[in-house]
């Protein structure tokens, strides 16, 4: 079953989004939407029926680092970054396996061999 939502109920929601710092996913999740993509499809609509400007959109975020953070000298000593560059090798590998396991029931045998395909 698909529930309705009013009109008012739509502007407000996509007025908050643009109003606010959250992102589309945090919006939905807010007013219990089952998807983000609510959004996208509802500020269309609404500018189809002229309740919104059709050039309305959310304004880009002033947030984010700033050009000291990004200047800013790297002061790790060589181990620190060696073990940064470990962790990240790690951490990919982690997540290639756990790929691997979830496709497991995905994976045929070789009757002959038993070896997979």
């Amino acid at each position: 079953m698909t529930k309705k939502y009013s009109d008012q109920f739509k502007l407000s929601v996509i007025e908050d989004y643009y109003n606010s710092l959250l992102g589309v996913r945090a919006i939905a999740a807010k007013y219990g939407l089952p998807s983000k993509n609510y959004i996208g499809n509802w500020e269309i609509q609404l500018k189809r029926k002229g309740l919104l400007p059709p050039d309305a959109t959310k304004p880009n975020k002033t947030t984010g680092r700033t050009k000291e953070e990004v200047l800013r000298e790297d002061d790790r000593t060589p181990r620190e970054k060696q073990y940064e560059e470990e962790i990240q090798v790690l951490k990919a590998k982690v997540a290639y396996y756990e790929k691997l396991e979830s496709l497991q029931p995905f994976i045929k045998k070789n009757k002959n061999t038993g070896n997979k395909i």
